[in-house]
């Protein structure tokens, strides 16, 4: 999504210089609440009191497989669901491509593994989504990733989605900003572009 916000955004600010940090978490909010950062965006924000935040978008993490994988032909389409639905359990046997437990789509595969009681193999974690994707399309393993990423990743060929869990997955994507802390007029407008383009 960063590319299509910058483009409005820098036509608005053109001599506006943006530094883009892309971290953790737990150093995002560091560097937040130490004044180093205007606001950051998170995926699942656990609320920090010195902290404001705005929702941008709650958005489905996908179970993501190479076109062709045989284990495909399972998914059912349901009414409730945008994208086929699979159930957990078929995959136990597959390797999986994560992202690393502190970061939210690592977190939720692991809650979803244990929530079907599965305990598949994870050969590899890397914290790059577009990673776990390229890697997935490789034939080294499922991965996790949410549907934002999907749309906005420029792939040769189109992967497998697919809904997973009972309600399926979910994530929220959060602007957070210091309490009180002054937001100049192009943060605010960064703010407000986004929440328009998601």
């Amino acid at each position: 999504m960063v590319p299509q916000i910058m483009e409005i955004f820098h036509e608005q600010y053109p001599g506006i210089r943006v530094n883009l940090r892309e971290e953790t978490y737990a150093i995002q909010e560091r560097l937040l609440l130490d004044d180093q950062l205007d606001f950051a965006i998170f995926n699942e924000a656990k609320p920090h009191p010195k902290l404001e935040y705005e929702t941008l978008l709650k958005e489905e993490v996908l179970l993501v497989m190479p076109a062709g994988h045989p284990l495909a032909v399972h998914a059912v389409e349901r009414t409730d669901k945008k994208y086929p639905w699979i159930d957990l359990r078929l995959l136990e046997q597959e390797p999986f491509i994560l992202h690393f437990p502190e970061q939210t789509t690592g977190q939720i595969a692991l809650e979803l593994f244990e929530k079907y009681g599965i305990q598949p193999s994870v050969p590899i974690r890397t914290r790059n989504t577009v990673t776990c994707v390229k890697l997935c399309q490789k034939g080294m393993g499922l991965c996790f990733i949410p549907e934002n990423y999907m749309k906005n990743i420029e792939l040769k060929q189109t992967p497998l989605c697919f809904s997973v869990g009972g309600e399926g997955a979910f994530s929220t994507l959060t602007i957070a900003y210091r309490k009180g802390a002054y937001l100049p007029a192009y943060a605010r407008d960064f703010i407000r572009i986004a929440q328009q383009i998601l």
